[in-house]
């Protein structure tokens, strides 16, 4: 290779960076634009590249492009090709059943791309502005964010989206913020629950939610509504129980009361055969209410939830027939939508991906 044409290069493009011509924050044009500007090969591009970003004037992540991150050599020395961006990730709990299978599609993703850095709310509004604000003053380059509530807004988040600071909400919609979103298609999630229980003959089933505040639960409520409609049966909201509060991170609600009054509203309502049950904890709690009963599934009733997790080494543990969200794959296009922004800051994109209905061990046609 000619050393004279990368010098050259690397020669007018700091020129350009140090008179601010091209501004710190700003993106150089990718190696074809600068590969035809100079009529050189990409590889002298590279080269020359490589060279601005060991002196520190630029910052490059692969696929994402280069990055001005000073207009003096040695100042940005300490962000070199070796740096990573740094994103933030603000969840509101995770575990087996939902979130760690999340978690590790954002590990996999980030793995030569980016260093994330993990914190938990467990749905305290507090401990999320805490996090946000904490993760901005530390200079994070983007933040996922699992919000504890579709009704509350931290401020935080506000300021981060004025700032376009690179911003991903996961698994909720927040009406009315330009912000991109990652979730599942969870009003089709509803309907295919709602409608597995109608394909094996059952003609009056129930909803049991938490009572939390998300978009997540609303989205499911209204799939399950749909599939009523579009199987011509009617629908009362009498066959709903939306206060299962023990499962709520920010909530006190013991699962003895919770207990009490999901058999109250079992009893009153003994003529349900199915039910849907919004998350696998709550489908936990439903089938303990159930047994307390003396009624069992899927024999005497069936339970819908939605995930599950994974028992890989137990197989006596019951396996629920349950709405499976491609928690990995939501996990990659949760980072992968960060990463975006990076490249293209003020971008906002809205993500659904689609889910599975998977047949387990909880659901079988009404006894006649």
């Amino acid at each position: 290779m000619n050393d004279a044409l990368y010098a050259r290069v690397f020669s007018t493009l700091k020129e350009r960076i140090e008179s601010g011509s091209i501004a710190v924050g700003e993106r150089l044009p990718t190696q074809s634009q600068l590969a035809e500007e100079f009529g050189v090969s990409t590889i002298t591009i590279k080269h020359a590249l490589d060279m601005l970003d060991r002196a520190g004037y630029i910052k490059r992540r692969p696929r994402l492009g280069s990055e001005v991150i000073s207009r003096t050599a040695g100042l940005g020395a300490a962000r070199s090709t070796s740096t990573l961006p740094t994103i933030g990730c603000v969840l509101t709990s995770f575990d087996d059943s939902f979130g760690t299978r999340v978690l590790w599609g954002i590990l996999d993703a980030s793995l030569g791309r980016a260093n994330v850095v993990l914190g938990r709310t467990e749905g305290f509004h507090d401990r999320e502005q805490g996090l946000l604000a904490q993760y901005r003053d530390l200079g994070v380059d983007g933040l996922i964010l699992q919000p504890g509530s579709s009704e509350w807004i931290a401020p935080a988040i506000l300021d981060l989206v004025s700032t376009q600071l690179p911003l991903v909400i996961f698994d909720r919609n927040l009406d009315g913020l330009p912000v991109s979103t990652v979730c599942s298609d969870n009003v089709a999630s509803g309907r295919a629950a709602a409608e597995h229980l109608f394909g094996l003959g059952h003609r009056n089933i129930g909803l049991v939610t938490s009572s939390g505040t998300v978009s997540t639960l609303d989205d499911r409520h209204r799939g399950f509504v749909y599939a009523h409609a579009e199987h011509g049966l009617a629908f009362t909201s009498a066959h709903e129980y939306r206060k299962v509060s023990s499962v709520v991170p920010d909530h006190e609600v013991s699962v003895a009361d919770d207990l009490a009054s999901l058999k109250e509203f079992l009893t009153t309502n003994s003529h349900l055969t199915g039910f849907v049950a919004s998350e696998h904890a709550v489908g936990l709690l439903l089938v303990r209410a159930l047994h307390e009963l003396g009624l069992e599934v899927p024999s005497d009733v069936s339970v819908v939830s939605f995930d599950a997790p994974q028992h890989v080494f137990d197989d006596e543990v019951r396996r629920f027939t349950h709405i499976d969200q491609h928690e990995h794959a939501l996990g990659r296009a949760t980072l992968e939508s960060v990463l975006a922004q990076l490249s293209e800051r003020g971008r906002v994109a809205k993500q659904v991906l689609p889910t599975e209905l998977v047949v387990g061990e909880t659901s079988a046609p009404p006894r006649r």
